[in-house]
């Protein structure tokens, strides 16, 4: 019953939270003046970025955020791979899932894990920072830290082969919990706190991840100018 909820009902409900919720705030500005009214230009709105904090300590924050955004975009794009290949049981993708995941993983924990301590010792970065600033952050720890431990540290794998089919019956609204029945713990553990974080998702500062590239392509340059130039 536990695990009929965890991994047939909290899939759909995170699914309609994240499709739902990321539509319903880019186009009503639910945490912006827009509230309510349907509206494209909220998605404009500041609310909808990241809240940069790169004004302060500049030479900490740049190998955090490249460790943390290229973690992500490894993470998700060499999971999505290895699902594929354990649904069709192509070992070859779980192979590179097996150790890209694992590659990505390291940065993504590297990542979070700076910019979370920077958040706490830094302390106008700590006066701008919010709590969804340090529970997305945690999350991240969190979900790194228990995949890297699955991977690296129990040194199991293969888990592909059982979760590929399950992730590929949500799809075809067949879903079923008795083929991860068998995975350990941890990466049932590991599901469902990626599951919760991704229904949180659309109602935090990650939405920006929905404007790229787009937004880059055809914003305005940005004039960048040293400290030592303006002194002069």
């Amino acid at each position: 019953m536990v695990e009929n909820f965890f991994f047939i009902a909290l899939p759909y409900i995170t699914i309609l939270l994240f499709i739902g919720g990321s539509a319903y705030r880019a186009f009503t500005g639910v945490k912006t003046a827009f509230r309510g009214k349907l509206a494209w230009s909220a998605r404009g709105d500041l609310m909808w970025t990241t809240r940069s904090t790169g004004f302060f300590g500049r030479a900490s924050i740049g190998p955090a955020a490249l460790c943390l955004h290229w973690g992500i975009i490894t993470v998700l794009t060499f999971h999505l791979l290895g699902f594929v290949g354990g649904a069709v049981n192509w070992s070859a993708l779980v192979d590179v899932f097996r150790w890209a995941g694992m590659f990505g993983g390291m940065l993504l924990l590297y990542g979070a894990v700076w910019a979370f301590v920077r958040r706490l010792t830094m302390p106008q970065v700590r006066a701008m920072s919010t709590a969804e600033d340090f529970i997305v952050l945690a999350f991240l720890i969190l979900l790194s830290g228990l995949g890297l431990y699955h991977s690296a540290i129990s040194l199991a794998f293969g888990v592909s082969y059982s979760v590929g089919p399950w992730f590929g019956g949500l799809f075809t609204l067949r879903p079923s919990s008795d083929l991860v029945a068998g995975v350990p713990f941890i990466v049932k553990l590991h599901m469902i706190v990626a599951l919760i974080f991704f229904a949180y998702l659309p109602f935090t500062k990650l939405v920006h991840l929905f404007s790229y590239p787009f937004g880059y392509i055809t914003r305005p340059y940005i004039s960048m100018r040293s400290y030592v130039t303006l002194k002069r």
